[in-house]
């Protein structure tokens, strides 16, 4: 894949920063893409690796290497063709996902991967900039009508393969706009809205954010013991440091002064009250609607779960590879056969 001496001929270089000083004035992204020679470039590292570590490391099981041999050879509506045939939004991992699938590269082993989140982003963009998407609709209908309740990106995954397979899908949102975190949660410097239409293991190193390089003091392995303020009012963290088990350091105890504290936790598991509560699911021991990752089916005949609301808290990229298979499940619950992709 790619050219097999590409890692040895050229350095790694990825997309850049507008600078700290011209970001700070809008909300619109700020990362600058590659031009495309140099994408191209860089698409030809991915070296005849002979085992693509790439593919474990990433859900969705991107054929990482066929693209980037694609992109090397200038072919980028195949190279589109093939990163659609495993992720229903290329357009979005390639801005916000971490990228596993760099961490499990051949190449990390001297912490040198190759490009891919960016390379998978540029492929999408091309492919909307040309107008290569285009509806996929089913050659025959079923018959079949199925309810998706959530526009994450698990429940627009499933409603476009089952919808693809011919059922009649319709999807409900609660709030606004379609796209959960995707829309609520990721603020437009990450990904502007107007854009939406593991070896494998993750090595703990530190990384350095955009937002860190804005301005920020880290500190790590820290607890939080208590809030105090007046009136109402928070006006201090009260600390302790811990030990590699979180244990409390006996003697580390400080304190910083805070007019404003975010909490940015993520959540335990989905909102019981209402919709989860009258239908009586069984939960898992963390809260989450109880179901495997074969059938994913809920203790509730006919209705299924997946994504946040089976797996908990996680990325875009198990999103979407959740809300595949999990169309891959519904589609042979009615059918009685596939042909949907896992």
């Amino acid at each position: 894949m790619g050219k097999i001496t590409g890692f040895l001929e050229y350095e790694r270089s990825d997309r850049h920063y507008e600078p700290v000083e011209e970001r700070i004035k809008h909300w619109r992204e700020f990362v600058l893409p590659l031009p495309e020679e140099q994408t191209k470039t860089q698409a030809a590292r991915c070296m005849d690796c002979g085992i693509p570590y790439c593919h474990t490391g990433c859900p969705v099981n991107n054929q990482i290497p066929d693209w980037n041999d694609l992109v090397w050879r200038g072919n980028w509506a195949a190279a589109a063709r093939n990163l659609h045939s495993t992720n229903n939004f290329p357009e979005v991992t390639g801005r916000v996902c971490p990228a596993p699938c760099e961490a499990s590269c051949t190449l990390n082993l001297n912490d040198n991967p190759v490009t891919i989140k960016t390379i998978e982003c540029m492929i999408a963009d091309r492919a909307y900039a040309e107008g290569w998407i285009t509806p996929q609709p089913p050659a025959s209908r079923t018959g079949k009508k199925v309810a998706v309740v959530g526009s994450g990106p698990a429940g627009l995954a499933c409603a476009q393969q089952l919808a693809r397979a011919g059922h009649e899908v319709h999807v409900f949102e609660k709030l606004a706009k379609p796209g959960g975190l995707l829309v609520y949660g990721i603020p437009d410097f990450k990904m502007e809205k107007n854009k939406l239409v593991t070896w494998p293991d993750w090595p703990l190193k530190l990384r350095t954010s955009s937002s860190h390089e804005e301005g920020a003091e880290r500190d790590f392995a820290v607890l939080t013991k208590a809030f105090s303020g007046a009136g109402g009012r928070v006006e201090r963290l009260h600390c302790v440091r811990v030990d590699g088990s979180i244990k409390p350091i006996a003697g580390t105890e400080f304190e910083l002064d805070a007019g404003l504290v975010l909490l940015a936790m993520g959540f335990v598991h989905p909102v019981h009250e209402g919709m989860l509560a009258s239908l009586g699911v069984a939960l898992d021991a963390r809260g989450n609607v109880k179901a495997d990752t074969d059938a994913y089916a809920s203790s509730l005949a006919k209705v299924f779960a997946c994504g946040d609301m089976r797996r908990g808290q996680s990325l875009v990229v198990w999103a979407i590879r959740e809300g595949r298979q999990c169309a891959h499940a519904v589609d042979k619950f009615l059918m009685g056969e596939t042909t949907l992709p896992r």
